[in-house]
Formats: C-alpha cells, sequence, structure tokens
C-alpha cells in the first residue's frame, strides 16, 4: 500500500488505522481468512488450517470512506 494513498472517491489524503475485533478478554485487529466461515459446536468460528492476515484499513480524512488491505 502506498505511504500517502489518496482517496478514490473525492481524492484527499487517508489515514491508516485499523477496525478492533472484541476478542476474549480484550480487543484485537480484524482479520481476513479465505474460504466460508464453518462454524463450530459452541458457535466459534473454526479455521482449519487457515491463516488468518491482520487487515489494515485507511479512512478518508475528508469524506470517511474506508478501504481495507489483507497484508500478505
Amino acid at each position: 500500500m502506498a505511504r500517502n494513498p489518496v482517496c478514490p472517491k473525492c481524492q484527499s489524503s487517508m489515514a491508516e488505522g485499523f477496525v478492533i475485533d472484541k476478542e476474549h478478554g480484550g480487543a484485537g485487529v480484524s482479520r481476513w481468512v479465505e474460504g466460508p466461515p464453518e462454524k463450530g459446536f459452541f458457535g466459534n468460528v473454526k479455521l482449519r488450517g487457515r491463516k488468518p492476515v491482520e487487515i489494515a484499513t485507511w479512512r478518508c480524512t475528508r469524506c470517511g470512506f474506508l478501504e481495507s488491505y489483507a497484508g500478505g
């Protein structure tokens, strides 16, 4: 991702950030996992060997548009 991305909607600058996910005992950074979600016995999502990738999110400083990227 470019260091100083420009909003594709209004061409203003964007600020880097992240989306919080609630976890047991606190909060974490949202993650992307390939494939459809599979629920386990207690309603939790099973990963079955799939690797979660943290998501970086950029927000336009003018219009608020969000754009997210999963790192590699």
